[in-house]
């Protein structure tokens, strides 16, 4: 079984593992560092084998919801006329090399 709380608390990759800061998760800039939904094994938001997170259902349901509601509330498209990179980059799955930006505009009901 993988040890999850271990993995969150490790100080060789959290600074203060045992303290609430979720500034650690942004750079100086605002940019996020690290998403939940990536490779980046430092997370693992909702564990896994048989201690998996109940909730876990309810959770990627919810984002779908919210994830469909803000593509049908906002016109979508892309911030800097170029186009969009479709690059990847190999880790444990395959990723875009080059974060999606996109601009969007609320639909005229």
């Amino acid at each position: 079984m993988v040890n999850m709380w271990a993995i969150a608390h490790d100080p060789h990759v959290w600074v203060d593992p045992l303290e609430f800061r979720p500034e650690r998760f942004v750079t100086k800039e605002g940019e996020v560092e690290f998403s939940v939904l990536g490779s980046d094994l430092r997370l693992a938001p909702f564990g896994s084998g048989r201690r998996i997170c109940p909730g876990k259902n309810l959770g990627l349901t919810t984002v779908t919801f919210w994830t469909a509601t803000l593509l049908h509330e906002f016109e979508w498209g892309v911030s800097d006329g170029n186009g969009v990179d479709l690059s990847e980059k190999l880790r444990l799955s395959c990723e875009m090399a080059n974060p999606l930006a996109a601009k969007l505009r609320r639909r005229r009901t």
